[in-house]
């Protein structure tokens, strides 16, 4: 759900304010969740974009 809320804000759908609330939560395995998950993702559409050229 954090995730979620991180990238709504992102997108100028919340405030600032929940967006400061929800950075002083995160903790650091949710960082370093979103960090390898983050990661995996761009990789992935590396790894795709090579193979479709």
């Amino acid at each position: 759900m954090w995730f979620k809320r991180i990238l709504a804000s992102l997108m100028g759908v919340r405030t600032s304010k929940d967006l400061e609330n929800d950075l002083s939560n995160l903790t650091i395995p949710k960082f370093i969740f979103l960090f390898i998950t983050l990661n995996v993702v761009f990789i992935s559409l590396i790894i795709l974009a090579i193979n479709l050229i």
